[in-house]
């Protein structure tokens, strides 16, 4: 136990020297790890602004230039006009099938009074029977519009959902080509110029 003791008395005197105050120049030495990282934008093309200097500390996240987008921004303005266009074609079902609801609404109060006047035999049957066939052809046009016009709106909204994914496609372009630090640092080395 004393022997124990006396060696970590020891060790303990050691580590106290070799930290203490010698010659007043360092208390401590070593080899220090820096982790070391190339910035880049994830696009291509002329860089416009790079606003950095060797020696400058960066922080996280912040933006120190930016490659040139302004093809990638006139083709962003072609598809949103593209994608206004083509919405523009969009029916609204219920107001262009209106007009034969009407229609419908009116021939069968038309049928409700020539069956009252039948039932009287004041009217022929023929003049009912006519306004059930015209019931009927009013009901079979406005299923067949009502199908046309929810088929091109569905044909629209996957063009517009193309034109969509095409602007969210130049958004994460224009968005690649901003330079941005990932880690707080120091600039060691500046690798290319404005």
């Amino acid at each position: 136990m004393k022997k124990n003791i006396l060696s970590l008395i020891g060790i303990t005197a050691a580590i106290l020297i070799s930290c203490g105050d010698g010659k007043g120049s360092y208390d401590a030495s070593g080899v220090f790890e820096a982790r070391e990282v190339t910035v880049s934008a994830r696009g291509s093309g002329e860089l416009i602004q790079f606003r950095i200097e060797e020696g400058q500390k960066v922080e996280a996240g912040s933006q120190v230039g930016y490659i040139d987008t302004v093809q990638l921004h006139l083709k962003k303005m072609q598809l949103l006009a593209g994608l206004k266009a083509v919405e523009s074609r969009q029916y609204n079902v219920s107001r262009q099938i209106a007009s034969i609801r009407q229609q419908i609404t009116t021939q069968k109060n038309e049928k409700k009074r020539f069956e009252q006047l039948v039932n009287a035999n004041a009217a022929n049957r023929k003049q009912l029977d006519d306004i059930n066939a015209q019931v009927a052809l009013l009901e079979k046009q406005l299923s067949a519009q009502t199908e046309t016009l929810e088929n091109n709106n569905r044909s629209i909204s996957g063009e517009s959902a193309g034109l969509i994914a095409q602007i969210a496609q130049i958004d994460d372009q224009i968005q690649k080509s901003i330079i941005a630090s990932p880690i707080n640092g120091t600039v060691l080395s500046k690798y290319a110029e404005q």
